[in-house]
């Protein structure tokens, strides 16, 4: 198996946790499972149908 090494900048701002979650599980770090583990969605656009 070949890994593709990414480099990031400084100036790079990390995804925001909306992005996150529509990344594969496996694609998750463990930086990205923390910060999803904290996120709160806003929710208030939803109804019950």
């Amino acid at each position: 198996m070949n890994v593709a090494r990414v480099s990031t900048t400084a100036t790079e701002r990390p995804p925001t946790e909306e992005k996150l979650l529509d990344k594969e599980f496996d694609a998750l770090t463990f930086d990205d499972w923390e910060r999803l583990k904290k996120y709160v969605p806003q929710a208030k656009d939803l109804v019950a149908a």
